[in-house]
């Protein structure tokens, strides 16, 4: 039995899209187009002596083979090496490439929305499009041109990201399109309001991923209601969200069981219950963002082994100032966050050294630790960090200005796989801190603007030690000279990335010359302090000061 389509030949329809195709590909959709139906349907005839018999690999499910066809390099691999088969490998194959059909620029968008408007159509391309993303033509979308998506009733993943044209009542409506959506990302697109997240928790209860950084408009109800109906939420990131309160994060925590990543950047009004009900609740947690978030303390946190409950009632030593009076109790986790690898607690000034130390303690394998301007941390919450040993790559310590050369020893004698050390602004620290650090095998970046003690001896030692630096931060350590700098780069060849802002040394035409541009928004004094070399910058002042020694050897040896 071989199969074929009802309807021998509807119109030719465009299925390929980019402008760089040539003709030849679109000759070869041209040929595979005819033997198909709106619907796709198949039917069985008997097989003629006019009619081969159909090829085994033909007989192949159509998951298999889509999967198969996936490992295809390109499109243009599909187009010249499946499509003319058989009819089964001509559907699979049109479906996988109109499974995320490529939008790289507006035209391209005109193209795909001639196809799915047309009214006979050799396959029924909306039904095939499971991602579709606007980024690229973000400036171009209007409501018209979105609206005119909602066929696609099988999509799954939506990017939005600073469509700033499209209106919250058009979303809205659209979104109900789409029951199966999976994953939305609506970053800058400051017009959504309540009205689109509770279509969306309404509509699309298979959900796992939302993003609505920067929408100052939706309030907490509405993502209580999301959270309430979309149990399967894994990524949530409310960064910017202003109104955000403890409720919708704490339903969140509850409702949402496999919740791996929460974002609430800037969301100043959360407070430790909340936070208390992520720790206590996610256990698959991967990623958590609290940074900005300024009402937090160390009771947001769980607590450290030394810390004993006090009883309840009121406190029998109303006039000590060591004792803090509050509802909620040490947070005793019953089981480690084992899967937590990134935790950003930026600005979270309310902290001390307790948070960090229960933090380590419930979750043991942190990779990547932020702890810029907590400025209440001292050594002893870098050596409680070091009990993290291997696991760690990444720590931020920026502003952490109580910190000493003894806790940073300690730090690199115990976290040996470092990638990332940030210590701007810890001014207690001195060569002594850098001498450890350049023992660290993996170190790709190092941090250490406005740690003014720092010596040219720090730099000798970061050029002899550690040669797998790529990114160096030496901004406003003024005793810093260019003889040093250059002995760095002559050592350092794969460093790619050098700030020297605000060093006296470096305040001379004939070095700023390589640097790059200063940003728009600086005035007169920070442009004329901008000292920041950067890809081809840094290799040319490595030329210009190699050729500047030399000449300067050659004087004096005349």
């Amino acid at each position: 039995m071989s199969e074929i389509y009802f309807q021998p030949s509807p119109p030719q329809s465009f299925c390929s899209f980019s402008n760089d195709e040539d003709d030849s590909d679109s000759e070869a959709w041209q040929l595979v187009a005819s033997p198909a139906t709106r619907h796709s349907s198949f039917c069985h005839v008997q097989t003629t002596a006019h009619t081969p018999p159909h090829p085994p690999a033909s007989d192949l499910p159509p998951k298999i083979l889509i999967n198969i066809l996936n490992h295809l390099s390109s499109p243009r691999d599909i187009v010249y090496s499946t499509l003319l088969v058989s009819r089964s490998w001509c559907k699979c194959s049109v479906e996988l490439l109109w499974h995320k059909p490529p939008i790289p620029d507006f035209s391209t968008l005109l193209k795909i929305m001639q196809v799915l408007s047309r009214e006979e159509l050799t396959f029924t391309y909306a039904q095939f499009i499971r991602r579709l993303n606007f980024m690229t033509v973000r400036s171009e979308m209007t409501d018209s041109i979105f609206g005119r998506f909602a066929p696609c009733a099988h999509l799954e993943r939506l990017t939005l990201v600073g469509c700033t044209n499209l209106s919250d009542d058009v979303i809205a409506r659209t979104v109900l399109s789409f029951p199966n959506l999976v994953a939305i990302d609506l970053s800058g697109v400051d017009s959504i309001t309540d009205r689109t997240i509770f279509a969306l928790a309404d509509n699309c209860r298979k959900l796992q991923g939302i993003n609505i950084l920067a929408c100052r408009r939706v309030s907490s109800t509405s993502i209580g209601a999301l959270a309430d109906k979309c149990p399967l939420l894994r990524r949530v990131k409310l960064s910017g969200v202003v109104d955000l309160t403890d409720e919708p994060v704490s339903t969140l925590a509850i409702k949402c069981p496999l919740l791996l990543e929460i974002d609430l950047n800037g969301c100043k009004r959360p407070s430790d219950r909340a936070v208390r009900d992520i720790w206590t609740h996610s256990h698959n947690m991967r990623e958590m963002r609290l940074s900005h978030c300024v009402e937090l303390t160390d009771l947001a946190f769980p607590a450290p082994q030394n810390i004993r409950d006090l009883p309840p009632g009121p406190n029998p030593f109303p006039e000590s100032s060591r004792l803090t009076v509050s509802d909620l109790p040490p947070l005793r986790l019953s089981r480690p966050l084992e899967h937590l690898r990134m935790l950003d607690l930026t600005n979270c000034s309310k902290i001390t050294d307790d948070a960090v130390e229960g933090i380590v303690n419930a979750s043991p394998r942190l990779r990547n630790l932020v702890l810029s301007k907590c400025s209440q941390l001292t050594d002893r919450a870098i050596e409680c960090i070091c009990l993290l040993d291997k696991y760690l790559h990444y720590l931020h310590l920026g502003h952490a200005s109580a910190i000493t050369d003894r806790s940073v020893k300690t730090l690199a004698r115990s976290c040996t796989r470092l990638r990332y050390i940030d210590l701007a602004n810890c001014n207690q620290l001195t060569d002594m801190s850098v001498f450890e650090l350049a023992s660290l095998p993996k170190l790709r970046r190092i941090g250490l603007v406005r740690v003014s003690n720092l010596t040219d001896e720090a730099i000798y030692a970061l050029g002899d030690r550690c040669q797998t630096l790529e990114r160096v931060h030496l901004s406003y350590c003024n005793q810093i000279t260019v003889m040093a700098i250059h002995y760095l780069l002559q050592k350092l060849q794969k460093l790619n990335h050098l700030s020297l802002t605000g060093i006296p040394a470096f305040r001379r035409p004939e070095l700023q010359q390589f640097c790059r541009t200063p940003p728009a928004g600086f005035n007169a004094t920070q442009r004329a302090q901008f000292c920041v070399f950067a890809g081809d910058g840094v290799n040319k002042l490595r030329r210009f000061l190699t050729d500047l020694f030399l000449s300067i050897t050659e004087e004096m040896g005349s």
